[in-house]
């Protein structure tokens, strides 16, 4: 025990800053340090005599009494920065921690919906129904197919449920094998004791190891070797997206359309007679994707955004047309259907091409888009332009980007400029009247537009 009446040094701490320290203490706990009462009672002495004003010494202090390991300094530097920070930056945390929680439930209910026989839900695990909604888009319509598939066998009694669950469950336990450490370190953190130290834990999970959130930091101060971590996330959230622009409408009860084939089925074991009508809803053809990526010398900074974004929707994204703009426009698709690696592909890329790092002119290059590839464009296409608007010829360019739009059923503009400098650009100002234009310069932007954009749309 440190003697606390060191002549004109001891001080009584203030009582919120105690609560900090071991609030602090539990989400470190969480993280999984060894921390115990007599560690959180060194702190708060030791505190004691330091000035609290240097945040360097007040850091310092804490780790040499609450760290025992060297294995868990590098956990604490991160956890923190991200717990002794401005009120702003945590409430951002718990927006986009919520923001988490409500997509994961709204996935486990589509879930529930689908992962059911003849109006009875089967006998599944929570994790069973993860799995599935963390599932890729491809694999999950096949089994809805499968289940829809039985679902309409009228010589299938209730009894064949449990059969029917074995089968589930089997191509589950497959996915959860290719799944199960990704889901697992995703929904399975300890709690740290309230919401808010629990989205700091989530988001220190997204922490590189210079001490930053990669979730919200800007993407061009990503350090190369975090690289990797954004990756991941990034393919989780393009994953996310054809989860979403894939799924068809199934069959229903509402009275919208007649199912006369179904209802004929159906109505064979009353004798011909229609005791029940069966019914169904229009079925939606899969949106096609088409990348506009903006690899001019302003968009430089963000080349390793711009290069994970192209090779991650397009390691998940079946039929997607992938462009590169500058001065003029290059199609780079034949680049993402050779098998390779994401090393070995943007080499090649970067390479051959003759539009890095040039000058920007959007306008030329989206006439190109519109005479060269004129079969890609239709009611059914969304294009997806990455750019931070700095072209020339900016009025050429908005009329070429409302032209664009009367060709296919959505312009979705991902910007990389922060939000809070929009209103330094003209250009910002007059793409936004002829596109849709989201703020895209962190992980967390693309996980918001990703998230909310496609929920809706």
């Amino acid at each position: 025990m440190h003697d606390c009446n060191v002549a004109g040094k001891h001080k009584k701490l203030p009582d919120y800053l105690e609560n900090n320290i071991i609030r602090f203490a539990c989400l470190l706990r969480a993280g999984g340090v060894r921390i115990g009462t007599s560690e959180v009672i060194d702190a708060l002495q030791a505190l004691q005599f330091i000035p609290l004003s240097e945040k360097t010494l007040f850091e310092a202090t804490l780790k040499a009494t609450l760290i025992k390991k060297a294995a868990d300094q590098e956990l604490f530097k991160k956890h923190f920065a991200l717990f002794f920070t401005s009120p702003e930056r945590k409430r951002k945390f718990q927006e986009i921690h919520q923001q988490k929680q409500a997509e994961h439930r709204a996935r486990i209910e589509e879930a529930e919906k689908v992962l059911s026989f003849r109006g009875e839900q089967m006998d599944l695990s929570e994790m069973d129904k993860t799995v599935y909604a963390y599932m890729p888009a491809r694999d999950q319509k096949k089994m809805q197919d499968f289940l829809q598939m039985n679902e309409s066998r009228n010589t299938l009694s209730r009894g064949y449920r449990p059969f029917l669950e074995t089968i589930v469950k089997g191509r589950l336990n497959f996915w959860y094998k290719q799944l199960g450490r990704e889901i697992e370190e995703e929904l399975n953190r300890p709690d740290a004791g309230d919401e808010e130290l629990n989205a700091i834990q989530d988001a220190a999970a997204g922490t590189g190891r210079g001490g930053y959130n990669i979730l919200t930091e800007d993407m061009q101060n990503i350090a190369r070797r975090d690289l990797p971590r954004a990756t991941i996330l990034i393919r989780k959230m393009a994953r996310l997206l054809v989860c979403r622009i894939s799924r068809r409408y199934r069959s229903c009860k509402s009275r919208r359309k007649l199912n006369l084939p179904a209802t004929i089925r159906h109505s064979i074991q009353y004798g011909g007679i229609p005791f029940r009508l069966k019914y169904r809803s229009r079925k939606e053809k899969k949106p096609q994707l088409l990348l506009l990526c903006d690899v001019s010398g302003s968009m430089i900074r963000y080349t390793s955004f711009v290069l994970q974004f192209i090779y991650g929707l397009n390691a998940v994204v079946k039929h997607i047309e992938s462009f590169i703009f500058s001065e003029g426009l290059e199609r780079i698709t034949p680049y993402f259907q050779q098998g390779k690696g994401f090393d070995s592909i943007i080499k090649t890329i970067v390479e051959e091409s003759k539009e890095w790092g040039g000058g920007t002119s959007l306008g030329k290059a989206v006439r190109s888009l519109i005479l060269n590839y004129e079969e890609e464009l239709n009611r059914n296409t969304i294009v997806i332009i990455v750019s931070d608007t700095r072209t020339i010829r900016h009025r050429d360019a908005v009329k070429m980007i409302r032209r664009l739009q009367n060709k296919v059923k959505e312009i979705i503009w991902l910007n990389t400029l922060p939000r809070g400098d929009w209103d330094k650009y003209t250009s910002i100002q007059m793409f936004q009247k002829a596109a849709n234009m989201f703020p895209c310069n962190t992980l967390a932007d693309l996980e918001q537009v990703l998230g909310k954009k496609f929920l809706t749309g």
